[in-house]
């Protein structure tokens, strides 16, 4: 499906400052002197640290915090008084989006195709395409998901989420999935880790919860992933089995297939990396988020569509402005039915005024115009990086 790209009609703000949409500009005079110039954006440097125990387990511990690596908030302002918010992924070059945010002041926000932003640099483009189709939005009075295609579904599922766990850590997360009403637990683990002993707990703390199994590629091969897999697959309650062993390993992950009755996935963004493991029979669902950005989520996920496959959008354990950035591009793909990682409430804070909220495992697309999200600027300061 070609992705709709929003055009200059029927844009602006009122001198007042309120947002004109396209029932307030007559037809005709559309695409000729509507302007949303960039005059500057404003970069903040933030950690906000995961809440205690949202994570992994003492005894599991990475060997580095993930959610102590800064992460870059933006507000991108224009002449129109419209400004439009975006979050980076962790640990991006910060000086490369500093050049990304001094090639956007004094161009015109309506002469950006928003599939392709044409950045000098790639590090923190995502954030960039979320403030800039949060402004566009905000000018038209649309939702964003309007401007990827339209609202194919009009709530979201979402999923819990954990890290490397022991058998007694998973019965705590367990138990708070299903005090917060989740369906399902997605939970990395490696080689070695007492995988099948944490989903058997779970499986007798929380018989209905799903769960994804995503070990990063951590076995050393399909071999290697065999027994564990089957194992797993006796307890019955696993829905995916993702990146097991080496992505590259199509034979092993066709002969996995064939092995177990929950779904085999395949963490993939790039589209050739898609259409290849999809022709090679590689994966049966796609987790194909993660930070391919908006527009990109949604055509990748038409992609799979056709090849009859359901996908869901992975995560970085962001705050709340890549959330709604998530819920937005998983609001415009039909087939995106799998549950999302929309994982902000996990954060100390999720950096926006109204936390996005999860109800009996769903959430909804916010319908106000742009985003439909507001920065705390008191939350930023908070937490704001101090090198």
């Amino acid at each position: 499906m070609a992705l709709i790209k929003p055009t200059r009609r029927g844009l602006l703000a009122a001198a007042s400052g309120g947002i004109a949409g396209l029932a307030t500009i007559p037809g005709c005079a559309a695409g000729k002197k509507e302007r949303l110039l960039i005059t500057r954006v404003d970069l903040s440097q933030v950690v906000v640290p995961m809440k205690e125990d949202s994570t992994t387990d003492p005894e599991t511990a990475e060997s580095s915090r993930f959610d102590l690596v800064p992460k870059t908030i933006l507000k991108v302002h224009t002449d129109s008084g419209i400004a439009g918010i975006g979050e980076t992924g962790r640990g991006e070059d910060f000086a490369a989006v500093q050049r990304n945010a001094e090639h956007l002041r004094g161009k015109n926000v309506l002469d950006f195709s928003l599939t392709d932003l044409n950045l000098p640099a790639r590090a923190g483009y995502t954030a960039f395409e979320m403030a800039l189709y949060d402004i566009v939005g905000k000018a038209l009075g649309w939702p964003v998901y309007k401007l990827l295609g339209g609202l194919a579904q009009p709530k979201v599922l979402v999923g819990y989420w954990t890290g490397r766990r022991t058998p007694a850590g998973m019965k705590k997360v367990a138990e708070r999935a299903v005090a917060g009403g989740f369906t399902s637990i997605k939970t990395k683990n490696k080689q070695g880790d007492p995988i099948v002993e944490a989903v058997e707990i779970i499986a007798k703390t929380a018989p209905g919860l799903k769960v994804i199994v995503d070990p990063n590629t951590r076995y050393k091969s399909y071999a290697d992933f065999l027994p564990v897999a089957k194992a797993l697959d006796k307890v019955g309650n696993v829905l995916v089995y993702e990146d097991p062993f080496d992505k590259s390993d199509y034979e092993g992950y066709r002969r996995l297939r064939k092995e177990v009755s929950g779904h085999v996935a395949l963490h993939l963004g790039d589209p050739k990396a898609m259409i290849r493991a999809i022709r090679e029979d590689a994966c049966s669902v796609l987790n194909t988020g993660g930070n391919p950005g908006m527009a990109s989520f949604v055509a990748n996920s038409y992609m799979a569509g056709a090849a009859g496959m359901p996908v869901w959008h992975g995560s970085g354990n962001d705050c709340g402005i890549v959330d709604a950035s998530y819920l937005h591009s998983c609001a415009a793909s039909p087939n995106c039915t799998l549950p999302s990682d929309i994982l902000s409430f996990l954060r100390e804070d999720d950096l926006i005024v109204e936390p996005i909220e999860i109800r009996n495992s769903y959430a909804h697309a916010p319908d106000r115009p742009g985003l439909g999200v507001e920065l705390d600027e008191d939350a930023v300061r908070k937490y704001r990086f101090q090198s």
